[in-house]
């Protein structure tokens, strides 16, 4: 039950993050070419492929979870003891 949770947390959680990182340092990239140092413009892209992933993949997350939690509700007579 603990590894199929960690599966899934990774599953999820690593296309996001490592999405988040590429646009973070894209945005950095361009923002030093072009010399603004404004916070503000960096955390635009990041909002827009987060909302991008969302779109794509969520009902493929949601898929996820779904079969974690029956598997939790499966598992827990078993956890309990009874």
């Amino acid at each position: 039950m603990f590894a199929a949770t960690l599966q899934t947390i990774v599953l999820i959680a690593v296309p996001v993050v490592a999405a988040v990182a590429v646009a973070g340092v894209i945005t950095g990239v361009i923002q030093t070419i072009v010399q603004v140092q404004d916070q503000n413009v960096a955390y635009l892209p990041k909002l827009l492929v987060v909302v991008a992933l969302i779109a794509l993949a969520g009902s493929a997350a949601l898929r996820l979870l779904e079969q974690l939690l029956h598997s939790a509700a499966e598992a827990l007579p078993r956890l309990l003891g009874l």
